[in-house]
This record gives structure tokens, C-alpha cells and sequence, in this order.
């Protein structure tokens, strides 16, 4: 197996970290570091009749999901990651066969929240912990719960945009095989641990409604490979594309006045910022390169080809074909990612 030295694990409620990736996190802690962050306590799970004389000395069920959280991480060797803020959890129902966030759900609810301001907490975590590489659930959650799909997108995105390995549970074999033997014990123990959520029986557990789940013998993960959401094949494209809109409208935006300029400026526009509103900043960059590489050497004319001015000899018409791409070109640099968004925001408010 080999996910890192230092992994983070992200899930949305207690007991998803060893249910979900319970021998990952102890098969990594034995030899590196296995974070856990978890977004949410759980708040709306159902409880065991058995243990509601522990719900009552805790005071509530999120802090007794909290005492059960801390015990399972410590019997899988790892080390728990307090997210900046806390989300409530959101509950499930299943609409017309798919599962959706409960009917009563809150504003403070995982699935309220913009996926920016999920990222965010996040990164913030990431940024705290460095990890070599990132853990989550599948697209689908593992069931479908919304708050494990809503997880999956932020820390998928997180990852991408810090360049980041993410690998998630996979129901098939995959990229990483991680076997429960060695490290059976201290999974059990953390299953145990959960014992509001869940019971241990032999080789499964039987959760609250009575319904047994094998605990599986061998945990799997994909990694996700898309590190750019256009790739890099498309960004080289898409850069040659830049490329032959700035050359072709440098020497043509004054064919057709005022309407060769205008469609210039809008193709030359639309390549530069198109990739950025894909989420690709690198796309951006080679795009911009493209398109301004041909306009700074007619504009600056370093060669004395186009005589002395170059392009500003053109007027307001030159002046507009050398500016507007090359604001176009910094405003798609500068902006930020979803994330860096969130932290706008929150700054504004703070």
C-alpha cells in the first residue's frame, strides 16, 4: 500500500472513518501519520436502546458521538483534526428511490452550505496538517448520503486545486489494496468504540435497525486522476487555439471596422477567460500566453517589422487589441478558486 506518509481522511459523521476506512487509517498510522477530520457529530443518527442511559449522562448525542469518535481514533492509532467550524448533520430520506437531505433539514446543515464553504473548511484543515495525500468517499457517497457525496466534492476539489493525490473507497478492486488482517484488532476496537451507532458481532456489525454488514477483509481506493479539470492534452490546445486567435487578429482586427475588432476582442476574451470558468487556471495561463505572445511583438515590435510603434500606430482600435486581452489575460489569473472565494467572504463578514 502506498497512499503516503501522512494521510488526511476526511468523512461527514462518526463511525464512517472505520466503517468506510477503518484499516487504512490503521495500516497508515503504523507506519506514518492517518488524520481524521469529520465534518459533522452525527446529530441525527438513531441510537441503540441499550445505550440511552450513556446518551443521557453525555447530555446530548452529538457529545456522546463525539467521546465515541475520539476512542475509535485513538484504538486506530490516529489523530483527530477539529475542523475550523462545525456543521450540523443532515439527516437522509429517500425520494422517489434517491437519497436526499431530511425534510426537516437546517441552515446548519452540511448539505445548507455553499460547496465553496465546505472546500473551505477543508482546506483549512489540509492547510494545518499537510498531508502527502487525501481520503474520501466515492462519488456516490459509499450509499448515496448526501453528506458523503458533499464531502466527496469538496475534497476532491481541495485536492485538485493544491495539486494534492485524493483516493477514495472503492467497492471493486482498484489502485490500492489494503488488507484487514494485519491490523484486525485495533479495527474491531474501534468499532466497538461506536457502540451508540453500532455492535460487533464476529465478522460483521449489526447496526441500529438490526441490519448486518460484513466487515470488509480487504479495503480498496482509486485515485482520482484528473488534475487539471480540462487536462493536459487539452491545455496544450487550448493554448495553440490562443495562439492563432492572437496572431490572426493582430493582423486582421482592422479588416472590417468597427466589427473586425469587436470579434477579435471577443474571441481572444472568451479563450483566455473560457478555460478559467472551467475551474483551470493552468488552461487559462497557456491560452493567455497564446493570444498576447503575438500582440506584444507587433505591439512592441522588437524586430523593427512593423515599424516603429507597431501596433499603437493604430489608434484607439491598437490601443483596445493590445489592452483588453491582456486584462482579460490578468482578471482570469487573479481570480480566485471557490475556495478562495469562501475566505472572501468570510473575511467581509469577520
Amino acid at each position: 500500500m502506498d497512499l503516503g506518509e501522512h494521510v488526511l481522511f476526511v468523512h461527514a459523521h462518526p463511525d464512517d472513518e472505520t466503517l468506510s476506512t477503518g484499516a487504512a487509517i490503521a495500516t497508515i498510522a503504523q507506519a506514518g501519520i492517518a488524520s481524521v477530520l469529520t465534518l459533522t457529530l452525527g446529530e441525527r443518527g438513531e441510537v441503540r436502546p441499550e445505550r440511552d442511559a450513556a446518551l443521557v449522562e453525555a447530555g446530548s448525542l452529538a457529545a456522546l458521538r463525539s467521546v465515541e469518535l475520539d476512542r475509535a481514533i485513538v484504538a486506530l492509532g490516529a489523530t483527530r483534526v477539529e475542523p475550523d467550524a462545525r456543521f450540523e448533520d443532515s439527516g437522509m430520506a429517500w425520494v422517489d428511490g434517491v437519497a436526499a437531505p431530511a425534510a426537516d433539514v437546517t441552515v446548519r446543515a452540511l448539505t445548507s452550505q455553499r460547496e465553496s464553504d465546505v472546500e473551505l473548511l477543508v482546506l483549512d484543515a489540509v492547510q494545518r496538517v499537510r498531508p502527502d495525500a487525501l481520503v474520501t468517499y466515492d462519488e456516490d457517497g459509499g450509499y448515496g448520503h448526501p453528506d458523503h457525496r458533499a464531502v466527496h466534492r469538496a475534497v476532491v476539489a481541495v485536492g485538485r486545486d493544491l495539486r494534492i493525490p485524493v483516493y477514495v473507497r472503492s467497492q471493486e478492486p482498484a489502485d490500492v489494496a489494503v488488507p484487514l488482517a494485519p491490523v484486525a484488532d485495533r479495527v474491531h476496537a474501534a468499532l466497538a468504540a461506536h457502540a451508540s451507532q453500532l455492535a460487533v458481532d464476529g465478522d460483521a456489525v449489526v447496526h441500529v435497525g438490526g441490519q448486518r454488514e460484513a466487515i470488509a477483509q480487504v479495503e480498496h481506493y482509486r485515485a482520482v486522476r484528473a488534475s487539471t479539470p480540462l487536462g493536459w492534452g487539452s491545455t496544450i490546445v487550448v493554448g495553440l487555439v490562443g495562439l492563432v486567435i492572437g496572431t490572426v487578429g493582430t493582423f486582421a482586427f482592422r479588416a472590417v471596422e468597427p466589427w473586425g475588432l469587436v470579434l477579435a476582442l471577443a474571441a481572444a476574451v472568451g479563450i483566455v477567460v473560457g478555460p478559467r470558468l472551467l475551474g483551470s487556471r493552468v488552461a487559462s495561463i497557456a491560452s493567455s500566453f497564446g493570444v498576447l505572445l503575438p500582440i506584444v511583438v507587433v505591439a512592441l515590435d522588437p524586430f523593427r517589422t512593423a515599424g516603429s510603434a507597431g501596433l499603437l500606430e493604430a489608434g484607439l482600435a491598437g490601443w483596445l487589441w493590445v489592452l483588453v486581452p491582456a486584462a482579460a489575460a490578468l482578471v482570469a489569473m487573479a481570480w480566485p478558486t471557490k475556495a478562495g472565494m469562501a475566505r472572501i467572504r468570510e473575511a467581509a463578514r469577520g
